[in-house]
Order: C-alpha cells, then sequence, then structure tokens
C-alpha cells in the first residue's frame, strides 16, 4: 500500500499540461521592476513574468506581443488582482495569432532578456524591456462560480414565490457564467 501512494502521486503530476519552464521560477527569479532601469546589465539571462496581452504586432520576422505585467501565483499563472510592475514586450520568431492572443488574454512567458525597446502608450512613451520568447503559454480564462439564489435543497425546488414544486430538483446549488445553464 505504500508503494502505490508515490506511483498515484507521480501519475497526477505527470498529468498537469503546463510547461516545466512556466511551472518553475529561473534561478534568480529577476522581476520587471528589478530589471527595467538596468536591462543592459541583465542582459541575456532567464527570465519568467506573465501578464495580460495589450495588443500582438506581427510581421514578416516574427511578432511582437505587448502584455501588462501582474505577478506570479506558486503555478506561474498571473494574478491580473495584484498590482503591476509595468509592461515589457515578447518577441517571437514565429507568428502569434492576434485572434487566438487577443487583449485581455492572460499569458506566461518564459526566456531571455534582450533588449530594451520604446513604445508609445497614448501620448507617452516608454522604454520597456524585450523578452526572446522561449516558451508561451496562454491561460483559460477562470470559470466564475455563483450561489443560486433559490435553491432551497434536495429532493423539492421552490420558485422564488416559494411555492414548492414536487418534481426532483436537477439543479446545482451552484452555477457558471451568467445564466443558468438550464
Amino acid at each position: 500500500m505504500k508503494a502505490l501512494v508515490p506511483i498515484v502521486f507521480l501519475l497526477l503530476v505527470g498529468c498537469s499540461n503546463v510547461p516545466v519552464a512556466i511551472k518553475e521560477a529561473p534561478k534568480p527569479d529577476w522581476q520587471l521592476g528589478q530589471v527595467s532601469q538596468q536591462v543592459s546589465q541583465h542582459q541575456g539571462e532567464a527570465i519568467r513574468w506573465g501578464g495580460q496581452v495589450i495588443k500582438v504586432e506581427n510581421n514578416d520576422a516574427g511578432s511582437l506581443l505587448h502584455i501588462v505585467q501582474f505577478p506570479l501565483n506558486s503555478y506561474g499563472r498571473p494574478n491580473s488582482e495584484q498590482q503591476s510592475q509595468g509592461r515589457f514586450v515578447a518577441l517571437s520568431k514565429d507568428f502569434v495569432d492576434p485572434y487566438i492572443y487577443k487583449s485581455g488574454t492572460l499569458v506566461t512567458v518564459a526566456g531571455r532578456l534582450a533588449d530594451q525597446k520604446t513604445i508609445s502608450v497614448d501620448k507617452k512613451t516608454m522604454t520597456v524591456p524585450v523578452v526572446q520568447l522561449g516558451t508561451l503559454y496562454r491561460w483559460a480564462p477562470a470559470q466564475q462560480y455563483y450561489r443560486d439564489p433559490y435553491w432551497s435543497g434536495y429532493p423539492y425546488y421552490y420558485d422564488r414565490f416559494g411555492y414548492g414544486l414536487s418534481y426532483p430538483h436537477w439543479r446545482s446549488r451552484w452555477y457558471y457564467g451568467r445564466g443558468y445553464y438550464w
């Protein structure tokens, strides 16, 4: 029985589809705030940053992703509810589809710090770090769950006016999205 526990644990860990470069932070784990003013001193170092895509620019040489940085959780997923340290640009030699990586998509990038680039945001120009992409991971949108205010428990369902109905309750106490799924 004791030998079965590590095997089950290894199977569960092996089922994860997040790349290792995204899950594990490089050593040292440089943050955008530490690097943004001293990009030339940190060129070529491995980084892992994440955030929300602002826009994607494509040309014959590759793609440029403009990203607002957010801190990463222990799985490498950006937490957009925390304070951002600024913006950065991710440079890819491959084509990045702007429909798939549309504005607002959460991504985590792993790669090497390449250079810095001057960009304009509205009427302000700013210098941001450029990351040469090694790994790009797109996170699925988080599913929002809401409590059903009319759920009264199994086996009977009461409508919003308090009248009991005699058929079994097939609906869950919790639902997701903006409306009911039935």
